[in-house]
């Protein structure tokens, strides 16, 4: 929602609606804004918040200079399409989709030319092809990342749980 903004009283203005998704009784998640600001990304599907379970969802795209409304073809299957995530050049877009199986979420990737349009998607490519045949783990939220990465999962598990354990803790004072 644009919201206008004034520095000298430092007030915010009415925002104004851009998709009014509850005018169709359906819900949007995970608005993301490609990086040159054009246009914004977001799951549509038919209630709630967590779309990976819905397999409606698709990904559908807003014309911010115009606000014209369309979905993503291209990358929309029968099965879930979720959790996307623009690259830093906005000329990629990684999702999360079904399409597979219908039951795990694997990372997908779709070129975005210069009109805004999103390209045959394809999965994340694995050193092993069989990787995705006997892997039965799901890919919920992929993310474009400039660095390497240098932790493990189970570091990330470890790091967690111990601030778990200090929230708890914290809380019981």
């Amino acid at each position: 929602m644009p919201v206008s903004f004034n520095p000298e009283t430092r007030k915010f203005g009415v925002p104004e609606t851009i998709f009014d998704a509850s005018a169709e009784h359906k819900s949007v998640s995970f608005p993301r804004v490609s990086p040159d600001g054009k246009s914004l990304v977001f799951t549509y599907h038919n209630y709630g918040v967590f779309s990976i379970w819905h397999k409606e969802a698709d990904l559908y795209s807003i014309n911010l200079n115009d606000l014209s409304v369309k979905k993503m073809e291209h990358l929309n299957s029968d099965f879930t399409e979720s959790y996307h995530s623009w690259s830093a050049n906005g000329k990629w877009l990684i999702f999360s989709s079904k399409r597979g199986d219908g039951l795990t979420a694997r990372p997908y990737i779709s070129f975005v030319d210069e009109n805004g349009i999103a390209r045959k998607p394809f999965v994340l490519p694995q050193e092993d092809p069989d990787f995705y045949n006997t892997f039965d783990k799901t890919f919920n939220i992929p993310e474009f990342a400039k660095a390497e990465v240098s932790f493990s999962p189970g570091e990330i598990r470890n790091a967690a749980e111990k601030e778990a354990v200090k929230v708890i803790w914290s809380n019981n004072l």
